[in-house]
């Protein structure tokens, strides 16, 4: 390897040099790096580095500074002093006047059998007194949590990345749950998410800023371009299928989060790969470098991009107003041939990437040259030995790199050693200071909704889901009004459409449920989740229900929500059942602030160049022009009142709604907020033009009184910030199936078939139909091969039967000799060669199985409330299951019409718990809940 990098030496000596008199491998400035052993395993061996595991810990790191890039420079360690040579150091930062750096230090364990495990902490040098100091005086403050990737802001603080949840475990305690901070959504560490802390680490300043269920990494702020003075940095986002890392900004204060970049952008890798965006920096001409990697498998490497945010939101994917610009928006920082799927990268790999700030074209890089093993000889990735079939990548050793991007040339600043990483590279040179975004005050924020811990999010129109036109559809759910609906103002307007002829009728808020580590000290008996606390798809974890909020007929809704809570939100129909697929993004706002979108709902998935949510840049003007001055509304909530009002002209009906609410018209009612019912009311019908569109609603009081009512008792206007929905199959789905429906003189067995009346069950309860068991006790086939009866599953005890019979697949059943099995078939025994084996008698070995065309499948959908055949059942009506309501050639004497056999409150409560993933449990403290 030293002699390749000599050669490499010897090939940028021939560098013409920039004209501008800078030598380009010369830094005069001090640098400094970090040092530290290439991880390895319990065995000893190397091991691939996953950005998703920031925590991990390889002892014997050091920082290190460089007096400059010069032979003669002088080096020194200086963080020896305090971890004797056994600790680590990660995120590595430099102050404006290039006078200080500031980092991560953790200190090795003196008892790893023991459960106290020293924390990452915050460190400051400065270079110009030579002092290292904790920037944490206090040990035990210190120790409360891991702090990581720290940087300064503009006004003096520092932001960075931890796993304290200061926030987000307040909101658990005022939730009446433990107090603890939450794994990341894929269950393996602690989230860490943004935070901000004056420099003096007074304890009294910290505050969490951004409220992601997994971890928000490398915060760094933005000095120029559209974005200057916020925070740009790395977001996992893991909710359900989600799982990627993109470019997120936001506010010194946690406002404006917003996704950057990157949505879109992950097949962009070598051949197509998938690489996610990491360890951001930004250029002095605004645009923003980042390592492009997947998330493991390259040896904690990969290649240098340059991304264009200003203009693009993803790769071809220009800003709204920028539609004509062509090109890609990433581009390859180096001419080097760098892999990033994981085959052997012939050019070395990049972990890190400083841009100068001097004028030039010139990044110092953590790089390391290949090296492949063949025959069990390390050699150089160059021929013959790249030709082998043979050849195995080994863990390369970076160093630190100068590279000019102006002329493609590099020159090795600090050398690599045997068995380490020498990386994360900064110059300590001054830049200009980003200007100061000041938190919001008093002036900004409204104090009543401060006071009572609520936001507002108000959405222009949930039509806005991609290009802009309007189809009178939301995700092929179309309209039903009889005239022609061609835009979302003949929507608005009520002699036009019904609201039952709208396709979007209400919202649906939801948050993370955070899951504790069942390793948490702090808490006296954390659980320990199984697989079947869950159901089908663990990885939609948990979510309750913050509550709703109605689509006004131009598609608005503004409503107060809770503050500082990871939000999705869903759009439903007229009975609640969510319409397109789930939320998979967490939305959040601070107290006493609104958040505005367009569209931000969802990601369009049917085009090929979708939008993205939640960058106000991205996208065009929503879809909702909001109302005219010539269209006025009567107030049908006041009774007796005829007093017409007018639409402020551009106002969407939510807003004319939501902000007219403290005058005497046109409504004398509180701001809407979320409700934990369903209700709607009519507020916009001139009844001198039609009748007013009858009111309903669907509320948990209407379930029978033996059901648990599924809310908190938060949920009263001046707690509503603390209301929750929490659905758990046991409890509020599987006693439905045991009601009492008071049915006596209805059969809807078919007429072939016995009543059932099993294990004390009544004969009015949906079991008696779906049991496999009769009156007598004796065995029978299930109604539709489903069985509600209580008791454990036959094939995971963890769940009730019910449960595992609605939501997987299951191998149907007969009698045989008045005894339930399963349908089987008779078939050849094969040999290996898959030939039928000989008995010695002339015939063939048989065996039995169970049929394969006798497979039953679930009724119900973790997809969802309209993806689900039993919602289709219930009701009578096609949605979007997979399976037709009415069978081809469907036996009508054998037919049962289910609709009306629930209620429509249970209808609800049924079709929101399969929104929500269908889990078994969304209470991870439930006792009942399966545990290790």
């Amino acid at each position: 390897m030293l002699l390749l990098g000599a050669s490499l030496l010897l090939v940028s000596a021939c560098d013409p040099g920039a004209g501008d008199g800078i030598d380009p491998g010369v830094i005069q400035i001090p640098v400094a790096f970090i040092k530290r052993p290439i991880p390895v395993n319990n065995m000893g061996q190397p091991m691939q580095v996953d950005l998703r595991r920031p925590l991990q810990f390889s002892q014997g790191g050091d920082l290190y500074l460089r007096t400059n890039s010069t032979t003669t420079a002088t080096v020194s360690n200086i963080t020896s002093s305090v971890t004797l040579g056994m600790g680590d150091v990660q995120g590595l930062n430099a102050s404006y006047d290039g006078s200080k750096l500031i980092f991560s230090l953790r200190l090795f364990d003196p008892d790893p059998n023991d459960d106290v495990v020293p924390r990452w902490n915050i460190y400051e040098y400065d270079r110009t007194t030579a002092v290292l100091r904790a920037v944490i005086p206090l040990p035990s403050f210190a120790e409360e949590g891991d702090d990581l990737f720290p940087t300064y802001l503009p006004d003096g603080r520092i932001v960075f990345s931890s796993n304290r949840q200061r926030q987000s475990r307040a909101m658990h305690i005022n939730e009446g749950k433990p107090n603890f901070s939450a794994l990341d959504e894929n269950e393996n560490e602690i989230a860490l998410v943004l935070h901000v802390m004056d420099a003096d680490g007074n304890s009294a300043s910290l505050r969490q800023i951004s409220f992601n269920q997994s971890h928000d990494l490398d915060p760094q702020v933005l000095t120029s371009g559209s974005y200057a003075g916020q925070v740009v940095f790395t977001r996992w986002d893991n909710a359900g299928a989600n799982n990627a890392m993109h470019l997120y900004k936001v506010n010194p204060d946690g406002s404006d989060l917003q996704l950057l970049y990157g949505g879109h952008s992950h097949a962009t890798g070598t051949g197509g790969s998938t690489i996610q965006f990491s360890r951001v920096r930004e250029m002095a001409d605004g645009r923003l470098m980042v390592i492009a990697r997947p998330f493991s498998g390259t040896f904690d490497g990969g290649d240098i991009i340059i991304i264009d945010v200003d203009r693009y939101v993803d790769n071809n994917k220009p800003v709204w107003n920028l539609a004509g610009l062509t090109g890609p928006a990433q581009v390859p920082a180096t001419i080097n041939n760098v892999t990033t799927d994981g085959s052997i990268s012939p050019d070395g790999r990049y972990r890190s990437a400083f841009p100068l700030r001097d004028g030039s074209s010139r990044v110092l890089v953590g790089k390391s040259t290949c090296q492949i093993s063949v025959s069990a000889i390390t050699r150089p990735c160059i021929a013959p030995w790249i030709n082998d079939l043979s050849a195995v990548e080994v863990s390369p050793a970076y160093s630190v790199w100068l590279y000019d991007t102006s002329v493609n040339t590099e020159k090795v600043v600090v050398l690599a050693e045997a068995g380490m990483v020498i990386s994360d590279a900064i110059a300590m040179q001054p830049m200009s200071r980003p200007p100061v975004i000041f938190d919001k005050g008093p002036g900004q924020l409204n104090t009543g909704w401060f006071d009572d811990n609520l936001g507002v999010v108000n959405i222009k129109s949930v039509y806005d889901i991609g290009d802009g036109s309007f189809d009178g559809s939301y995700f092929g759910v179309a309209h039903s009004a009889p005239g022609p609906i061609n835009s979302v103002s003949d929507f608005a307007d009520p002699a036009l459409a019904t609201a039952a002829q709208r396709p979007a009728r209400f919202v649906r808020f939801t948050r993370a449920v955070a899951i504790p580590s069942p390793d948490d000290t702090e808490l006296t008996d954390p659980p320990d989740l199984l697989n079947s606390a869950f159901g089908p798809q663990r990885n939609r974890g948990m979510r309750e229900i913050l509550g709703y909020a109605p689509v006004e007929p131009d598609g608005s809704v503004k409503v107060k929500v809770p503050a500082n809570v990871p939000m999705a939100l869903e759009v439903l129909d007229g009975e609640g059942r969510r319409i397109g697929p789930q939320h998979l993004n967490w939305i959040q706002v601070k107290p006493g602030d609104s958040v505005t979108c367009n569209g931000c709902h969802t990601h369009n998935t049917g085009t090929a160049t979708p939008e993205i949510h939640a960058r106000a840049d991205v996208s065009a003007p929503s879809i909702n022009p909001g109302v005219g001055l010539s269209l006025d509304f009567i107030n049908t909530q006041i009774p007796g009142t005829t007093t017409r009002y007018w639409g402020d002209f551009g106002k969407t009906m939510a807003e004319i709604r939501f902000d007219r609410v403290s005058l005497t018209l046109p409504l004398a009612t509180p701001e809407p907020a979320l409700d934990p019912d369903l209700v709607y009311d009519d507020y916009w019908t001139d009844p001198g033009v039609r009748p007013a569109d009858i009111s309903y609603s669907y509320r948990y009081s209407d379930l029978d009184l033996t059901i648990p009512r599924p809310v908190n008792g938060f949920c009263s206007p001046s707690v509503l910030y603390n209301c929750r929905v929490t659905i758990n199959y046991p409890q509020q789905i599987h006693a439905l199936w045991q009601l009492d429906r008071g049915l006596d003189n209805f059969t809807p067995n078919p007429p072939n078939a016995p009543m059932a009346g099993a294990n004390g069950i009544g004969d009015d309860t949906c079991i008696e139909c779906h049991t496999t068991s009769d009156a007598m006790l004796a065995d029978r086939v299930a109604a539709a091969q489903l069985d509600l009866t209580a008791g454990a599953s036959d094939i995971d005890a963890n769940m009730l039967k019910s449960y595992r019979e609605l939501l997987f697949t299951d191998q149907g059943e007969e009698l045989d000799a008045g005894s339930l099995i399963n349908i089987q078939i008779t078939q050849p025994l094969l040999d290996g060669n898959g030939q039928p084996i000989p008995d010695g008698m002339g015939g063939f070995l048989e065996e039995t199985i169970d049929d394969p065309t006798a497979v039953v499948n679930p009724t119900m959908s973790s997809n969802g409330a309209r993806a689900s055949y039993f919602i289709e059942k219930m009701t009578e009506t096609e949605l979007d299951a997979a399976r037709s309501l009415t069978p081809v050639n469907a036996d009508p004497l054998l037919y049962v019409d289910h609709s009306g056999m629930l209620t429509p409150a249970e209808l609800k409560l049924i079709s929101e718990w399969l929104d929500l993933g269908a889990q078994n449990f969304n209470n991870p403290f439930d006792p009942t809940a399966p545990q290790n």
